[in-house]
């Protein structure tokens, strides 16, 4: 016979009932469970009424039906021994002897355990009377096992938890791909499926995120052949007014077209930069020499304070594409300011990164506006003595180079005016920390 396929709810529900049995049985079974010490007292304290009511059974002619009906009655199973004769209602006695030789005596009384199953019994002349019960059985155990139902009952938990934890793990893996997805990794897929309704969930997101990582791409790839193009024809234009008479309107013609120029290799810089650390050129430069070789150009040295001694390390990065990012840094930070204040630059090694600060005097930010900045596109215009010049993908292409060296760039304000962008690499540029 084919076993049916069960959904998610089924399972939920079938999990749900047994754990709820099991919990109840060891609850139960935990509440009532008696040590065998205990039972002995139990025993003791009514001896003489469990006395009598054994020797009323052996001193009766032997009923066999109304020995059952009693049995039944009382939920007990008896055995009687009269001379040769052995009558039992159950099939669970163990021999006579057996019993005789792990026998305690209790008064009159004998208490016998003979396997796991517990015996009480007593002798009348020929007759020996045996009476055992299931609930007893049930209930009564060795020191060291009194605790098994609450013991059992943890275990049972920790396995439904576990179980619960497998039949939902595609729910955590569906928000880590809706996370992931929206963070922009689109090359991230839910490797494996449940048997259930959830398939539908983890698979449906895969197709997702396939179906937006070939749509970006064909984007991406539009993009760049849309701006290797472009290139030509300003090209030419730049050479042909370049042979012109020079005026304003050439002047102001050569200004647009450079605008365009640095805009579409901008955009270029920045669907390359897509690709993380395979299009970074590698290479060891002394972090000195390479401060240095920023703050060398024009109108950038007079203007920037060294705060900190710099480190004299070599790191393993993309040179260019680094000077690129603190060159863009400090002058951000120089256009910005609003007095003739230097501009503060730091770099100090902490674990687990290098950290170069770049500080302004300005006005700051406002705290909506500090995530945006680093959005393509983004120009200042609400924030009062901030220029809005340039094309607006610097800041953008900054953040970019940082992630693809698996660092960051962030910006803080700080007290009482002026913001802070902080620019930090992992310890493992630096060539020594290799």
């Amino acid at each position: 016979m084919k076993i049916p396929h069960l959904g998610l709810f089924s399972r939920l529900l079938i999990l749900f009932a047994v754990t709820t049995i099991i919990i109840s049985i060891c609850i139960a079974l935990g509440s009532f469970a008696i040590t065998e010490q205990r039972a002995k007292i139990f025993i003791s304290e009514r001896q003489t009424q469990l006395y009598e009511m054994l020797q009323q059974i052996a001193e009766n002619p032997l009923d066999k039906e109304k020995l059952k009906a009693d049995a039944r009655n009382n939920r007990v199973s008896i055995m009687v021994k009269r001379g040769t004769q052995l009558y039992s209602t159950a099939d669970n006695f163990p021999e006579f002897s057996a019993l005789t030789a792990a026998a305690q005596p209790i008064g009159n009384l004998f208490f016998s355990k003979v396997g796991s199953k517990y015996f009480l019994y007593a002798s009348f002349d020929d007759t020996s009377v045996v009476v055992t019960s299931k609930i007893a059985n049930l209930i009564v155990y060795p020191e060291w096992l009194i605790l098994w139902p609450w013991i059992v009952a943890i275990l049972v938990l920790m396995a439904s938890y576990y179980v619960l934890k497998r039949l939902l793990n595609p729910i955590g893996q569906a928000i880590e791909s809706a996370k992931r997805i929206s963070e922009g990794d689109l090359a991230y897929r839910i490797t494996v499926h449940p048997k259930t309704e959830l398939a539908r969930l983890t698979t449906s997101l895969n197709k997702m995120a396939a179906d937006l990582q070939k749509l970006f791409q064909s984007k991406n790839e539009m993009l760049m052949a849309i701006s290797h193009e472009l290139r030509t024809p300003l090209g030419r234009m730049k050479v042909s007014l370049a042979l012109l008479q020079q005026n304003e309107i050439t002047a102001d013609l050569t200004s647009d077209i450079n605008y365009m120029n640095d805009l579409i290799g901008q955009l270029l810089e920045g669907e390359r930069l897509q690709q993380g650390s395979r299009v970074l050129n590698i290479a060891t430069y002394y972090l000195p020499t390479l401060v240095d070789d920023v703050l060398s150009e024009t109108r950038l040295s007079e203007r920037v304070e060294i705060t900190s001694a710099l480190p004299e390390v070599a790191l393993r990065v993309d040179v260019g594409r680094i000077k690129f990012v603190l060159r863009n840094l400090i002058q951000n930070a120089i256009d910005h300011a609003t007095s003739e204040e230097k501009v503060k630059l730091s770099v100090t090694i902490t674990e687990p990164s290098l950290l170069i600060s770049v500080t302004d005097h300005g006005p700051g930010i406002p705290t909506d506006m500090l995530e945006k900045v680093f959005t393509p596109f983004f120009h200042a215009e609400d924030i009062n003595h901030r220029s809005t010049d340039g094309v607006g993908l610097a800041l953008f292409l900054c953040k970019r180079i940082a992630e693809a060296h698996d660092g960051q760039l962030t910006v803080n304000n700080t007290a009482p005016h002026g913001c802070q962008f902080s620019f930090s690499l992992p310890i493992s540029c630096i060539a020594a920390f290799e």
